[in-house]
């Protein structure tokens, strides 16, 4: 531990621990993330996060050239603790329908421990816009091969689904009333009906 020679707002010394540079990195996300959630993403600035950890408002760029690859470091962070997460939840070998049940279950889970920096990040229409279109596209050509496994829906008509299940992901998040298996069980037989609908449909051409 050293003793900085710098003064909280008491007037106390302020006690810092020497960090590795990877502590060191996480600590400035942890402190953008604060800012995101407190004031907003276009709030984030080098000084800010400088100001909260209470360091030399250069240090931060030691790390990061500029609050976009912060936003983006923070970003990109939040997305592969999801990522990772959902690896590892989904059942191997899962129906379509049992990895959407996952999927929901998983973004329950997401929502409580961090929803909404990470609907914030993956919503916002400045800075981040690019990156969350790009990780929703993601998302929707996953889905989208899953379908056509499952279902045999043509190319385009599986994406145009997954689309749809992708951004209605929010309005998901939004109808949770408390009974969260029944909202998944309402959502999974919704998805899978209109599968099975399209199905049908292509089938006959």
């Amino acid at each position: 531990m050293t003793t900085s020679n710098r003064t909280g707002p008491d007037g106390a010394k302020i006690v810092q621990k020497r960090l590795k540079g990877s502590e060191r990195r996480d600590v400035f996300l942890d402190a953008a993330a604060a800012i995101v959630l407190e004031q907003g993403v276009s709030s984030v600035t080098m000084e800010g996060v400088a100001q909260r950890c209470g360091v030399n408002k250069s240090l931060p760029y030691r790390y990061f050239a500029d609050r976009d690859a912060v936003l983006a470091a923070l970003f990109d962070r939040e997305q592969a603790n999801y990522a990772a997460r959902w690896t590892q939840e989904l059942p191997q070998d899962a129906t379509f329908d049992a990895a959407v049940r996952a999927a929901l279950r998983h973004w329950c889970v997401r929502s409580d421990e961090s929803g909404e920096l990470f609907l914030r990040l993956v919503t916002d229409s400045g800075r981040l816009r690019e990156r969350a279109r790009e990780m929703q596209d993601a998302n929707a050509k996953g889905w989208a091969l899953g379908l056509k496994r499952a279902y045999g829906l043509p190319d385009d008509v599986a994406l145009q689904y997954a689309w749809f299940m992708v951004t209605g992901v929010t309005g998901f998040l939004a109808a949770r009333n408390g009974d969260d298996e029944a909202l998944i069980e309402t959502i999974t037989v919704a998805v899978v009906a209109g599968a099975e609908a399209l199905k049908a449909k292509h089938a006959k051409k």
